[in-house]
């Protein structure tokens, strides 16, 4: 069961998802009959039967409101994030496979505020299935040590309110986000809503000269904490380092980096990392 209502989570279904993007493509505003026609497939409704279809579609998602017999988005995707100097920093181990088969076995989150790290914590996780043999060689984290680690449920609320009004940072950013809102869709039918940084394309961009933009080879070249590759609470506070360093000593004007896109410009396809890859 949810235990409340955060403001970052949003409804998550294809259709939802659909609309969203028709949503972006169209500087955040269409009217119902567009709506109807694009994303329901449903053309020639009566205008008041719209109404009642795309505000049920909408019901939930604070950020998309009915306005003028039409839907607008009201918070610009990535300007409404601009002036937030609150970064969660996370890295999750997992049991891979497929996208709705693979399970958390290890949260890592590290609060960064005004360029330092302020809090940082982490967990096992009960995945309540095995951990395939070359995970547990990759991470040492084995069936033993997590059947009686609290459940991701269990550990929601914790971590929920750490995400709650801050950007999300992870390295190769598009997996560890991806991981938690197959996650929140499968208990839920939610995901997350927050703007994330991915300290690979980062790195890539304004660290030049690394031999690889591997999390282990940065900490070595820059001298960060990492004391134990491929776990969870070292990995996040490795990353939560490498991000401390880019935004001060190096400077990275971080808010062009800020994924997704804004609702007023185009979707482009970019090369940000490497999904399926966590260090």
């Amino acid at each position: 069961m949810q235990p409340r209502d955060y403001k970052n989570l949003v409804p998550d279904s294809p259709l939802h998802r659909e609309l969203e993007q028709f949503l972006r493509q169209n500087a955040g505003q269409a009217s119902l009959a567009a709506v109807c026609e694009q994303v329901l497939q449903l053309p020639c409704l009566d205008p008041a039967v719209a109404a009642i279809l795309v505000g049920a579609l909408i019901e939930g998602d604070h950020r998309i409101q009915l306005r003028n017999s039409g839907v607008e988005w009201m918070e610009p995707a990535v300007g409404a994030w601009d002036a937030c100097e609150r970064f969660a920093v996370i890295d999750l181990e997992t049991t891979n496979g497929t996208r709705h088969e693979q399970r958390v076995i290890e949260i890592g989150v590290c609060r960064v505020e005004a360029g330092q790290v302020k809090q940082e914590w982490a967990s096992l996780v009960n995945p309540e299935r095995p951990i395939p043999y070359w995970v547990r060689q990759l991470t040492g984290i084995t069936d033993a040590a997590v059947r009686q680690a609290p459940r991701f449920t269990e550990i929601l609320p914790r971590l929920l309110d750490d995400l709650e009004d801050s950007i999300l940072v992870a390295h190769h950013a598009r997996f560890d986000v991806s991981c938690l809102n197959t996650e929140l869709s499968r208990l839920w039918g939610k995901r997350l809503s927050n703007p994330y940084l991915c300290t690979v394309e980062m790195s890539r961009r304004f660290l030049p000269g690394s031999d690889n933009y591997r999390l282990e080879t940065l900490s070595q070249w820059l001298g960060l904490t990492h004391t134990r590759p491929h776990r969870a609470d070292s990995d996040a506070r490795a990353t939560a380092e490498l991000l401390c360093h880019l935004l001060g000593p190096v400077g990275a004007p971080w808010r062009d980096f800020l994924r997704p896109r804004a609702v007023t410009e185009p979707e482009k396809k970019t090369a940000e990392t490497k999904p399926g890859v966590s260090t």
